[in-house]
């Protein structure tokens, strides 16, 4: 329970809940089902992206370019079903597509020796390059209703795609809290030598996150052109740093090793429900971005902050503890207090 309440997770899920409720006090429709089912509805194709950025910021990497990939990915899923393919495999290329883009970022930095930054960077032109020669610079419109129809239809008043992502998120916790190679990711983020030196496979791990951060890339494609019903030349665009902010936000290290699926989960749902809460206080959109960063930097360094209090009041305890027993042990053995 300690562990709880010393989480991030709980910090941000205390203030997403206090800022509803404060927004509630102006306009009490920022609390009502309706709206919050459609901000978690909203928040899907963000909360995808956070969860692959995850696995390569636990490894101590990081992918800017996820938002181009799902723009890429985006355009092949929509020119698969304007051209007949059937849904379930439009939605398989969608995420193949994705899985391969995110691999070739992991194969620059791990055979490559290309920073991360300066890899996901390159590639991210580059997948936006191809955006565009792949449409002729034209948005691909039209797409057919059976995309459409998951965005709008709902079970028990929720969306089926948020039903959809809700288990994916369950497995993906599951499967990272169970299996027991999902744990070299925060091996390797916590100590890439010490990991290599284990025996662990560093290099299979750091591709298999690049790999992973594009396949949920691909899947937030899915979702993005079910809800829209089109693929805009900008899909994506600048979403890669929300994806980022999202992680850090929710409790990710950007230093590696430390945050989970639900870090990413609950940082992306903060920051839609930021961009909500504007709304219904009238504030203008263009203080969305703004207000955003603000809360992510206040959030970070308070539970930097909060950390570092613990660790001093733990270390000054240790301290204390250690000058006491040396007092006992000198009580009990006068000896020790005479020079040789």
């Amino acid at each position: 329970m300690m562990r709880i309440a010393k989480s991030r997770e709980a910090l941000v899920l205390v203030l997403l809940i206090a800022m509803l409720l404060a927004v509630a006090t102006v306009n009490k429709a920022a609390i009502y089902p309706f709206t919050l089912i459609n901000i978690v509805n909203s928040a899907l194709f963000l909360v995808l992206l956070a969860i692959g950025q995850m696995f390569v910021v636990l490894t101590r990497g990081i992918d800017v370019s996820v938002g181009a990939i799902a723009g890429l990915s985006a355009v092949i899923f929509g020119f698969a079903l304007n051209g007949g393919v059937p849904l379930p495999v439009a939605m398989l290329a969608s995420m193949l597509t994705g899985l391969v883009a995110g691999a070739m970022n992991g194969a620059g930095v791990v055979f490559g020796g290309i920073p991360p930054i300066i890899m996901t960077l390159s590639t991210l032109g580059i997948y936006r390059g191809l955006m565009r020669v792949l449409t002729g610079g034209s948005w691909i419109e039209e797409v057919p209703q059976s995309i459409k129809a998951l965005s709008v239809t709902r079970v028990i008043s929720v969306p089926v795609l948020v039903w959809v992502a809700a288990a994916l998120v369950i497995v993906t916790a599951v499967l990272m809290a169970r299996i027991r190679a999902t744990r070299n990711f925060y091996a390797v983020g916590d100590n890439r030598e010490g990991a290599f030196l284990m025996g662990l496979n560093v290099r299979v791990t750091e591709l298999s996150a690049y790999a992973l951060s594009g396949l949920f890339a691909g899947m937030a494609a899915i979702v993005f052109v079910a809800q829209i019903g089109f693929v805009p030349l900008q899909t994506g665009q600048g979403q890669e740093l929300k994806a980022i902010a999202a992680v850090v936000l929710g409790g990710v290290s950007l230093m590696g090793g430390t945050g989970s699926v639900w870090s990413a989960v609950i940082g992306a749902i903060f920051l839609t429900a930021v961009d909500s809460m504007m709304i219904f206080l009238k504030v203008p959109g263009s203080w969305n971005n703004a207000v955003a960063g603000a809360v992510l930097l206040t959030v970070v360094v308070t539970d930097y902050l909060i950390r570092r209090a613990v660790r001093n009041r733990h270390a000054a305890r240790r301290a204390a503890e250690m000058r006491l027993a040396e007092g006992d042990a000198r009580q009990t053995d006068p000896a020790r207090e005479v020079m040789p």
